[in-house]
C-alpha cells in the first residue's frame, strides 16, 4: 500500500507561485484523469488560495510515482519550468501523509488556526475526485476519516470557538482601527463565497453604507441585496475607492485589482 502527498502552501511558497500552480475546476478533472492513467494511482487534488496539494493512493507500491515524477507532472501540466517551484514543494509518505491531511482538514495547518472553510474545501476536493472517478478504496477511507477527525477536533477542542475565519479576522482588525461605524462607507470587492462571508461579519458593525463591486453585475446585485448594500459597476471601482472608508478585497483574481495608481 502507498499513500503520498505532495504540494505547497502559504508556509512554503509565495502567493504568486501558488496561483500559477493552482488547478481551476475546469482543468482539475483533466489533471486527475492524467494522474490516473499515467501512474495508475487514486488521486485527489486540493487547490485553494492557501495551498495546492495532490494526494495519491495505490494498493501495490511497486512502480509508484515519487516526488520528482509528480513535480515533473506539475511542471508539464502548468507549463512551468520545474526549477521555478521545485524548492517550494514538500512531500509526505504513508503515515505522514495521513497525518498531514488530518491536520489540514482540521484547520491545524491553516493561515488562521481554527478557520472553518478548509473542511469544506477538503470535502469539495474529494467530491470532485469522485465525480472524475479518480478515487478508490484507499482515498475513500482516508478522506472519510479525515472528515471525522476534523469534526472531532472542532467539537472536542473548541478550536472553532468564535467562528474563526480569514473574513472574521479582517473584520476584527477593522474594529481595532475604528471605534464606530455609523458614518463609515465599506467597499467590498468580490462577490464570491469569501465576499459573502465577509459581509456576514460586516453587517454586525452596522456601517452607514455598504458598496459591492464585482466583474459580474448579477453576482454583485445578488450579494448587495443580501446585506442591504448598493452595487457599483466594475468601471466605477476607482470612484468607489475614493468614497470608501474601508476596503475589503475578496477576489480570486490572478492580477492585482487595487494598485498604487488606483
Amino acid at each position: 500500500m502507498m499513500l503520498f502527498a505532495l504540494g505547497c502552501s502559504f508556509r512554503t511558497a509565495p502567493v504568486a507561485l501558488r496561483e500559477r500552480l493552482a488547478f481551476e475546476d475546469a482543468r482539475l478533472k483533466q489533471a486527475l484523469e492524467v494522474i490516473n492513467a499515467r501512474y495508475h494511482c487514486e488521486a485527489v487534488i486540493l487547490s485553494t488560495c492557501n495551498r495546492v496539494e495532490m494526494y495519491l493512493g495505490r494498493a501495490m507500491p511497486e512502480s509508484a510515482p515519487d516526488a520528482d515524477l509528480l513535480a515533473e507532472f506539475l511542471a508539464e501540466f502548468h507549463q512551468l519550468p520545474l526549477e521555478e517551484f521545485r524548492p517550494y514543494l514538500y512531500h509526505h509518505e504513508q503515515g505522514e501523509a495521513v497525518r498531514h491531511l488530518f491536520r489540514v482538514a482540521a484547520s491545524l495547518d491553516s493561515l488562521i488556526v481554527g478557520e472553518g472553510q478548509i473542511a469544506g474545501q477538503v470535502k469539495r476536493a474529494y467530491e470532485l475526485a469522485q465525480e472524475a472517478g479518480s478515487v478508490g478504496p484507499l482515498l475513500h477511507a482516508l478522506f472519510q476519516h479525515a472528515r471525522v477527525v476534523a469534526g472531532r477536533v472542532r467539537h472536542e477542542t473548541g478550536i472553532a470557538r468564535g467562528h474563526v475565519s480569514v473574513s472574521s479576522a479582517a473584520v476584527d482588525y477593522v474594529r481595532q482601527v475604528f471605534d464606530h461605524f455609523g458614518d463609515k462607507t465599506v467597499l467590498v470587492i468580490g462577490a464570491g463565497k469569501m465576499g459573502e462571508l465577509t459581509l456576514r461579519h460586516l453587517r454586525q458593525l452596522q456601517p452607514r453604507r455598504i458598496l459591492v463591486v464585482n466583474r459580474s453585475p448579477e453576482k454583485a446585485l445578488n450579494l448587495a441585496q443580501q446585506c442591504g448594500g448598493l452595487t457599483v459597476s466594475w468601471e466605477s471601482l476607482d470612484d468607489a475607492l475614493v468614497k470608501a472608508d474601508i476596503v475589503l478585497s475578496t477576489t480570486g483574481a490572478s492580477q492585482p485589482i487595487v494598485t498604487r495608481e488606483s
